[in-house]
């Protein structure tokens, strides 16, 4: 689901991230929240960074469907892969090559999010 999908943290904090996968059913096409978000995007930009690798972070793992928190970097070929691990959180960056979201079971390459890069 492209930009304009909303994930809902709580009854009083939610967030329109650039991107979102959601599990489950097709959601209507006038929907304006993900019901079962399953891997969250965000493309960093100098205006939004500090609350994308901070704040946003924290409160995405609030949501138990996320598995998968994605940070894009812009300014750069390289993709933050938080990733939930049972209890714990993992971290990879990645510059190159596949990346394996499972669940849902999605492999996408790092080469994908940079169209125009040779």
């Amino acid at each position: 689901m492209p930009d304009g999908i909303t994930v809902e943290i709580d009854q009083d904090t939610d967030f329109e991230p650039d991107a979102v996968v959601n599990r489950g059913a097709r959601l209507s096409p006038d929907a304006i929240a993900a019901t079962n978000p399953v891997i969250v995007v965000e493309v960093l930009s100098p205006a939004t960074q500090a609350i994308d690798v901070g704040d946003k972070l924290a409160e995405y793992f609030r949501v138990p469907a996320i598995q998968h928190y994605l940070v894009v970097r812009a300014r750069r070929r390289e993709v933050i892969h938080h990733r939930r691990a049972g209890t714990d959180l993992t971290t990879q960056v990645i510059t190159d090559g596949p990346i394996r979201l499972d669940p849902p079971g999605i492999v996408v390459e790092v080469a994908e999010f940079y169209p125009d890069d040779t």
